[in-house]
């Protein structure tokens, strides 16, 4: 038994070749992830980005509604179209509306057409139904005014008091105080007269 190798108490033997093992260096390597994770991971700073400018347009759109809406927007045009006297007591009042605004409808209630003598001695108050304008809508309005005292001529002032609503597309409701003076008229029996386009009424909102 010459070709054998001998080890006696962990001391090799002749001819017993020593070979040292260094443990291998830990290298942490992470598995790459597919592309639809790569793409989720950058999708948070997109989002954020987007939602940022969503919310400036609307911002915008908002502001840009209220400054048409209401900063820019201009009272009905009002003007007595023509007045039929059938006789001094009963008549009837047609009064044309228009809507300047380009950006807001106009809707009208709690119309009171008041006619009273130019010294005040007398008042009638005639109610008209609400109604709505689109933008840049005229509408005509009657009045049907009874009670008058009657005379052969008659100098009435004609006034005209309503709650008017102001509104644009999405945007809420603005309402206001309408107040219209449209001077002295004089009436006289069976008259029928188309007072003409140029008699503009003083209108306020308030």
């Amino acid at each position: 038994m010459e070709n054998q190798t001998r080890v006696a108490i962990g001391i090799p033997a002749p001819n017993y070749l020593i070979t040292t093992h260094q443990p291998p260096l830990f290298i942490a390597n992470y598995p790459t992830p597919p592309p639809a994770q790569q793409q989720s991971l950058s999708c948070p700073p997109l989002f954020i980005i987007t939602s940022v400018l969503i919310i400036i347009l609307f911002v915008s759109l908002a502001f840009t509604g209220f400054y048409f809406t209401y900063q820019q927007s201009n009272p009905p045009i009002i003007r007595i179209e023509s007045i039929a006297a059938f006789n001094i007591t009963n008549w009837l009042i047609t009064l044309s509306l228009k809507n300047p605004n380009k950006y807001a409808s106009i809707h009208y209630e709690k119309i009171q057409v008041s006619v009273s003598e130019f010294d005040d001695k007398w008042r009638v108050i005639c109610p008209v139904d609400e109604f709505d304008q689109v933008e840049n809508g005229e509408n005509l309005m009657d009045v049907d005014v009874f009670g008058l005292v009657d005379s052969k001529m008659v100098e009435v002032v004609l006034k005209m008091d309503a709650v008017v609503c102001l509104q644009a597309k999405y945007m809420q409701k603005h309402w206001q105080m309408l107040e219209v003076d449209c001077g002295v008229v004089v009436v006289q029996p069976r008259m029928n007269t188309t007072v003409g386009r140029s008699n503009r009424c003083n209108v306020r909102l308030w």
